[in-house]
């Protein structure tokens, strides 16, 4: 069993790469919708106001905000106990670091392709769609500083990095399965995904979402 989370920058296709891989190899999917989703059942509503936008500063240090996270990354550790999952986002990475069968892959490609995709998606102008590209660079860098204390951006922070500029969705695929393939067996005394500790009314309350998703 093994978990893969997925980082990836704006117009990478880094979030369809996923869906992808998670119907690949037939393994669970979660995604931003699903961790809200089982957040908001605790009556946490602001992960979004904290992850997707620019905050004030004292809106990142209340305790509301600090719990919202915390319940975040206790969901995403949930999900990731589950086994045969593939994770987009929300700083999976960094809450399964050091995990022996956790893949940590990140989707990057260079500022013009990505740009360049934008602006055909988005039917903008180049100018505005590089300014879009480095918004969100920024919010995501910001969300991982604050929350986690790390650069998003450090690559050596990742198991794998796939270059999407110039390579089809299939291909990026293709390299993560491989790498999942090949991923040593985790040695018993390591840390593990499938060992975390997840609270009993939580993982009822992820199985409930996803089962939910799935047959909706």
């Amino acid at each position: 069993m093994a978990v893969i989370t997925i980082s990836r920058q704006v117009g990478t296709h880094g979030a369809r790469i996923a869906r992808a891989l998670a119907k690949e190899l037939g393994y669970e999917f979660a995604d931003k919708s699903l961790i809200n989703k089982v957040i908001r059942q605790y009556g946490l509503t602001r992960l979004n106001l904290l992850y997707d936008h620019k905050p004030k500063i004292w809106e990142l240090f209340d305790q509301n905000s600090t719990v919202t996270v915390e319940m975040m990354n206790q969901t995403i550790a949930a999900i990731a106990a589950r086994g045969n999952v593939v994770i987009l986002g929300r700083g999976g990475y960094q809450v399964l670091a050091g995990m022996a069968d956790v893949l940590n892959v990140l989707v990057k490609a260079s500022d013009a392709a990505r740009a360049r995709r934008i602006s055909k998606r988005n039917e903008i102008g180049p100018e505005e769609a590089a300014q879009l590209v480095k918004a969100d660079d920024e919010l995501r860098a910001r969300f991982v500083r604050l929350f986690y204390g790390a650069d998003w951006a450090d690559e050596s922070a990742y198991d794998l990095v796939v270059d999407t500029s110039d390579a089809p969705d299939a291909e990026a695929i293709a390299q993560i399965t491989e790498a999942v393939r090949t991923m040593p067996g985790p040695a018993p005394q390591s840390p593990q995904a499938a060992h975390l500790k997840v609270d009993q009314v939580l993982a009822e309350t992820v199985a409930k979402a996803i089962t939910s998703r799935d047959q909706g």
